[in-house]
């Protein structure tokens, strides 16, 4: 019969995790917090204080924790414990907080690889100052997963039942929670909750009283054996074929299969740690010639691996992503030749080279950011010595607009100008912070999305501004409401502003020449049709960062037009409007 664990159990199990992980509890119940003001705040400057804080508290909490493990391990003073700990966590918190102060797609991405690399060390920190034992390693693995599996389950449950609780009292009594309780109640269960749980399960390396004894559960070996390996093996015959058909086509490897072969090889890694423990065994043939020949088997596909990423690097440079897939190939062939090589191969190898190879890329002169950022800067010099001798065709055009595109994302314009011999300086000293379309207007060449083609359909065009609109707050001084207006549907707006004590009501109806805009008793005709015809820049798509206005005055109205995309048919040298969203700024005139 189960028996359920009293009050005074759990309290007691709370306290020894509590003092066996003081640091790690204190960093969870401070990430809870900076999450729950986060969500209350709406000071920009203190948004960027609470990410930056949560994004140091969740790595904080995982390095603190192989720190534990290590010196529990060596069974040395707390103190040097702690101390160490902190020394490393203010390296952390040094580098989270030298962040730009909005958050860029590169910088996401470093602290990504840092996450996976402190994640992978605490699988071996432990097992760093003993002597390895290679089925307590995966014992003491297995019982990390497991005990993850378990405090996601265990917190799913708990914060359903919590919410619905809720739900309840608030419809059977009529009592009023506050908007965000659920949102809160969700990081208090992730937060606190799920860690604490989870830290109370973490094992001990080096007990004696309670030793790591290989316990391989039934059910991963059904798993392993009946859907994982015969999955794996669907997509390595795949591999081969389509390896084969390229050598004997002697045709070139789509981008994307190097991915292909990437998930392959760390999924089929996965398996091999998984049927380790059984893969010797002589009633498992399938999992033992798996285990013998799976190493073997992906010699090859590093062929087609290399040859796809050092394809794409040969023609486009670095990029974060190439840069991540090279150095992933690399480390997966070191992988591959230690295992082939060594008669009894330790399987914590695997970690240990991924988690170093993790921290090779985030800083340094070899990190990801450096050689992707220099090489993007070589390539925008290269084609800048071309311009002054030859005209760039269109496939040129494209190429350095996604290398402008890339650099102007993530380092900002101001990269350029030590190669840009102050073409660029003009533009900068009115714009601090340009696109790639003015940027590449002021080079004197034309912007060209990746989704341009060279040969236009005469017969169509079509015009799309792109708009970050997440979290934008737009300044409308001079102008008293703004609103859209879609061509599909008329906007219809009875008595829906108030201004100096007067009620407005707004309706749109769509004409052959645009649109009828009432104000009240007033209409204003826009006429797009005739706007569109006169401006050039609605024929080239690759505008979409170029925003296009029109103006319009009349006695009592000022009214700014912001054209959000636009599309039609041309009929010799008229367009028409099939499609069209705009954005409208009125002012009314005292």
């Amino acid at each position: 019969m189960a028996k359920f664990p009293s009050f005074h159990s759990v309290l007691l199990a709370s306290q020894k995790t509590i003092f066996r992980f003081p640091l790690e509890t204190i960093l969870t119940i401070l990430g809870t917090v900076f999450a729950i003001s986060l969500s209350e705040e709406r000071n920009d400057t203190m948004e960027n204080f609470y990410t930056k804080s949560i994004m140091c508290c969740s790595l904080c909490l995982v390095l603190f924790l192989s720190v534990s493990l290590y010196f529990s391990a060596t069974q040395k003073n707390s103190w040097i414990r702690f101390l160490t700990s902190l020394l490393l966590g203010g390296l952390v918190t040094t580098f989270i907080f030298s962040f730009s102060e909005k958050i860029t797609d590169v910088e996401a991405l470093q602290f990504l690889v840092l996450d996976i690399a402190f994640h992978l060390l605490v699988s071996f920190a432990g097992f760093l100052p003993k002597a390895y034992d290679q089925e307590e390693f995966w014992e003491f693995n297995k019982q990390l997963f497991l005990r993850i599996l378990t405090a996601g389950l265990y917190s799913v449950v708990l914060y359903s039942g919590l919410s619905l609780a809720i739900l309840a009292v608030h419809h059977l009594f009529n009592v009023d929670f506050y908007d965000k309780i659920y949102l809160h109640l969700f990081f208090i269960i992730a937060g606190i909750f799920n860690t604490l749980f989870f830290l109370s399960g973490v094992p001990e390396t080096n007990n004696g009283s309670t030793p790591l004894i290989l316990k391989y559960p039934k059910g991963l070996k059904n798993f392993t054996q009946y859907v994982l390996l015969p999955l794996i093996s669907i997509y390595l015959v795949i591999l081969i074929c389509y390896e084969t058909k390229i050598l004997v086509t002697l045709s070139l490897p789509v981008g994307w299969v190097s991915n292909l072969v990437l998930v392959f090889a760390i999924f089929g890694i996965l398996s091999f740690l998984l049927v380790h423990p059984i893969a010797e065994e002589t009633e498992n043939l399938w999992m033992r010639t798996f285990n013998r020949w799976f190493y073997y088997l992906l010699v090859p596909l590093l062929g087609l691996l290399f040859w796809a990423i050092l394809y794409r690097i040969n023609l486009y440079g670095f990029t974060h992503e190439r840069y991540y897939v090279l150095a992933l190939s690399i480390w997966l062939t070191i992988v591959v030749a230690y295992f082939i090589i060594k008669k009894e191969p330790k399987i914590k190898f695997i970690p240990i080279t991924m988690c170093i190879t993790a921290l090779l890329t985030i800083l340094g002169p070899q990190s990801a950011d450096t050689i992707s950022k220099n090489s993007q800067l070589s390539r925008f010099e290269s084609y800048l010595q071309k311009i002054e001798k030859e005209k760039l065709t269109f496939e040129q055009e494209q190429d350095l607009s996604s290398i402008v595109d890339f650099l102007e994302e993530n380092y900002g314009s101001e990269v350029l100008l030590p190669f840009a011999k102050d073409k660029l300086t003009a533009l900068i000293k009115k714009d601090k912070n340009p696109n790639s379309s003015q940027i590449m207007m002021a080079l004197g060449l034309q912007y060209r999305s990746d989704y341009d083609r060279k040969e236009r359909n005469n017969t169509e065009y079509f015009y799309n501004f792109y708009e970050n609109n997440n979290q934008n707050i737009e300044n409308i001084q001079g102008y008293d409401m703004s609103f859209s207006i879609l061509n599909t549907e008329d906007l219809e707006c009875n008595d829906c502003i108030t201004i100096d004590n007067k009620s407005y009501s707004i309706i749109s109806t769509k004409k052959e020449y645009g649109v009828d805009l009432q104000i009240n008793q007033d209409i204003v005709p826009l006429k797009i049709v005739d706007f569109v015809n006169q401006t050039p820049d609605f024929d080239y798509n690759e505008n979409w960062k170029q925003k296009i206005t029109q103006k319009i005055e009349t006695p009592k109205y000022t009214i700014l037009i912001y054209y959000m995309n636009v599309g039609g048919e041309r009929k010799g040298n008229k367009k028409t409007v099939n499609q069209f969203q705009i954005k409208v700024l009125l002012g009314i005139k005292n």
